[in-house]
C-alpha cells in the first residue's frame, strides 16, 4: 500500500470547513431556483452548475459531467435543433424540451442516490436539487430560443 493513499485506494481529502460547505450548498440551491427561470436565469444557471462542480470536487463526490459528455450533449442538441428547425412542428419542440429537462433531472436524482461522497455534507440534497433546477432552466431556455427561431424561419418562408 502506498503511503499517500487511504485503504480504499482513493487519495485522502483535505479537511473541509463544514459550515462553508453547507452554506455553499444552500447558495447553489437558491441560485438553481433563479436559474430555473427560462431566459432570465441563464447566468445564474451557469453559476449554479459551476458551483456544483466545485463542491463535488471539494467533497470527493462524483463529478457531474466530464468534458467529453458535455461536448456530446452539445453536439446532440445542435443536431436536434437543426432537425426541429427543418420540420414545422412547434409542439414537438416544446414536448422534447420538457421531456429532456425531466430526463436530466431524473439522471441527476439517480446520481445522487448512487454514490455517497467521501466528505460529509448534510445539504448535499440541496446541491443536487439546485443543479437539477438550473439544468431544467437551461433546457427550457434553449427550447424557447428554438421555438423563436422556428417561428422566425416559418415567417421568412412565407
Amino acid at each position: 500500500m502506498k503511503p499517500g493513499l487511504s485503504s480504499s485506494g482513493l487519495p485522502a481529502l483535505e479537511s473541509v470547513d463544514r459550515v462553508r460547505l453547507i452554506r455553499r450548498s444552500m447558495r447553489c440551491f437558491v441560485y438553481g431556483w433563479v436559474g430555473a427561470v427560462p431566459l432570465f436565469g441563464l447566468g445564474m444557471a451557469c453559476l449554479t452548475l459551476r458551483l456544483w462542480r466545485e463542491l463535488a470536487q471539494e467533497t470527493g463526490d462524483l463529478p457531474p459531467l466530464a468534458r467529453g459528455e458535455m461536448v456530446a450533449i452539445a453536439v446532440v442538441a445542435f443536431v436536434l435543433a437543426v432537425v426541429f428547425l427543418c420540420c414545422d412542428l412547434p409542439v414537438l419542440v416544446l414536448v422534447m424540451g420538457v421531456l429532456l429537462s425531466a430526463l436530466q433531472g431524473y439522471g441527476w436524482f439517480l446520481q445522487y442516490q448512487r454514490a455517497a461522497p467521501r466528505q460529509w455534507n448534510p445539504a448535499r440534497h440541496l446541491l443536487f436539487c439546485g443543479a437539477a433546477l438550473a439544468g431544467a432552466g437551461l433546457v427550457l431556455s434553449s427550447t424557447i430560443i428554438l421555438l423563436c427561431l422556428q417561428s422566425a424561419a416559418r415567417w421568412l418562408r412565407g
